[in-house]
């Protein structure tokens, strides 16, 4: 661990050399910035084991440092990178986040190649739970709606024409990565017009790390039982369909989001099939206050979970925000609740609250 420390430090370093150091050798139209998002706030958590009701967290939005840059290549040409890593402020610890370089153009689209969220992360806007609250994030997060970073990945993005785009992605995937060792391929059709947004995805990530009691509270899957070896870590392959729809008009956003996920592990013996639905709204009382709400049910094997949460943000200026929320899932018979970065329930519901702050930069 003491040489992966040293080996991130040394990089981060190596980068912000080269980010002082930009100005001497850049053209005016090139640029470099720092930005981010940082918070915190007081969790309480129901049911949970002694020591862990009462924590220091963040589960309201993604906790980021990044430094980014684009140059201006003539004929509607750009070249860009970015340079990110997760910073949660309850620990200090910071981890990989986002990394990549691309090229885009006006005519031909946007490539772009790295470590990088996948395509369904564009499904974020669509989806209640994970738009307003990361907390909120569909039971085990299997159909991938919650947006995470692939390694080893290319992107394509199309140009958008008469309201229709599209996109492509394939990862080589990497031994021994948290994220994915197998190959990933995905494919998006989006639209927009007037108020409407819609987008379908369709992805298929091979060699996912997933421990189905950490992550589902749950002791049988794929035929095999966990109740003798609850710290078992299966590899999965997750094949999702989803679909996002979404209005906004007069403050409002008014979203939904269903999901198909096929799910084989190694060593299994058969494959299961993970389904949720996703309905949610929020509603700009005025320009500092947001409140909103959603819903979601999902459904794997026999086992179901129900998920409701509610949030109010206030806006202190434009970069920095209060926050309340509060989360509650009931999971079906036999099953233990437990949401996401959470620990696991001592019964069938969990209830979170929090209260914290965001600040962007």
């Amino acid at each position: 661990m003491k040489s992966t420390n040293m080996g991130r430090t040394a990089a981060a370093t190596a980068v912000l050399a080269l980010v002082a150091a930009w100005p001497s050798v850049a053209s005016a139209e090139s640029s470099v910035t720092l930005s981010g998002l940082l918070g915190s706030g007081v969790t309480y958590t129901s049911n949970a084991a002694p020591g862990t009701r009462a924590q220091l967290s963040g589960t309201h939005a993604v906790p980021f440092w990044a430094i980014s840059g684009r140059e201006d290549l003539g004929d509607g040409n750009t070249a860009f990178f970015r340079f990110s890593q997760y910073s949660f402020l309850d620990t200090g610890i910071t981890a990989p986040f986002e990394s990549y370089v691309g090229l885009s153009s006006a005519r031909w689209g946007t490539v772009t190649l790295g470590s990088m969220y996948d395509l369904l992360a564009d499904l974020v806007p669509f989806t209640s739970e994970r738009y307003t609250s990361l907390l909120a994030t569909h039971p085990g997060n299997l159909d991938r709606t919650v947006g995470n970073s692939l390694s080893n990945t290319v992107k394509y993005k199309s140009p958008v024409t008469s309201g229709f785009g599209f996109g492509l992605e394939y990862g080589f995937g990497e031994p021994g990565t948290a994220s994915n060792t197998g190959r990933v391929l995905g494919g998006e059709l989006n639209y927009t017009a007037g108020p409407w947004q819609a987008v379908l995805v369709w992805e298929s990530v091979h060699g996912i790390p997933f421990a189905p009691v950490a992550k589902l509270g749950i002791t049988r899957l794929y035929g095999l039982d966990f109740s003798k070896a609850p710290a078992t870590t299966l590899s999965q392959d997750q094949d999702t369909a989803t679909l996002g729809l979404a209005y906004a008009d007069q403050g409002w956003r008014l979203m939904a989001n269903y999901s198909d996920t096929r799910l084989a592990a190694a060593g299994a013996s058969q494959d299961e099939k993970a389904r949720s639905l996703d309905l949610g709204a929020y509603k700009y009382i005025s320009t500092q206050l947001r409140v909103g709400g959603g819903y979601s049910y999902t459904t794997l094997a026999s086992y179901h979970w129900n998920q409701w949460h509610a949030h109010a943000d206030y806006a202190l200026s434009r970069r920095t925000s209060l926050y309340v929320l509060g989360v509650l899932q009931l999971a079906g018979a036999g099953q233990l609740a437990v949401m996401r970065n959470q620990p696991v329930a001592t019964a069938s519901r969990q209830a979170v609250f929090e209260v914290g702050m965001t600040h962007l930069f």
